[in-house]
């Protein structure tokens, strides 16, 4: 890795957890908050490719457990952040696959158009598999273990809309936002970007 990459990782990085002041809290999912750490952390990977957001997102959560301590909590619910990211990448990356199979589409100069595409394969793969997650692994699994107090089955069951809800909208503005900055980043500073060189 070259001292430009390290470079980079650094800056969004720092980006990333400086962004952990801002938390709005949400209305339906108790003790939940919407953030926009991850918009730096898509950024990267868009520009990049998947190990520069790969190491951001990990140095992000580094950066929470030191400068953002919840006690045992964190230790549970900011690993979460990666797979989070991960889903969000694979949305990108089907996106992507499927803009540059359509030879009609891939040629098009609709900027607006391929970030629906690359947001609503996103929308799809996080909202269909995060809310399986917080089901079962979190609310079942982690919690209790971590913290040794189980939730009432009938609460848990009550806040699965409260999941998809909080994984849609937050996927809904993360990742055309860090769309939108990437794509005026890589015409500003000609950089030849992972998921825009190709079409």
């Amino acid at each position: 890795m070259d001292s430009k990459s390290v470079t980079l990782i650094a800056i969004f990085s720092s980006l990333a957890i400086i962004l952990n002041v801002v938390r709005i809290p949400t209305i339906f999912w108790p003790n939940m908050v919407y953030l926009i750490t991850g918009i730096p952390i898509v950024i990267a990977f868009l520009l990049y490719g998947f190990k520069t957001g790969f190491l951001v997102g990990v140095l992000h959560i580094l950066g929470q457990l030191i400068f953002f301590p919840v006690g045992l909590m964190g230790f549970v619910a900011y690993p979460a952040g990666l797979l989070i990211n991960l889903l969000m990448f694979s949305g990108v990356y089907l996106a992507k696959k499927f803009i540059t199979s359509k030879t009609g589409f891939k040629n098009h100069n609709s900027e607006k158009k391929k970030a629906i595409i690359f947001t609503g394969f996103a929308v799809i793969i996080r909202t269909g598999i995060m809310p399986i997650y917080d089901f079962f692994v979190f609310y079942h699994f982690l919690r209790p273990l971590v913290l040794g107090v189980s939730v009432p089955e009938i609460y848990i069951v009550c806040l699965v809309p409260s999941f998809v809800l909080y994984h849609l909208t937050t996927t809904l503005y993360t990742i055309p936002i860090a769309y939108l900055i990437a794509r005026k980043v890589s015409k500003y500073l000609r950089i030849r970007a992972k998921y825009f060189a190709s079409y």
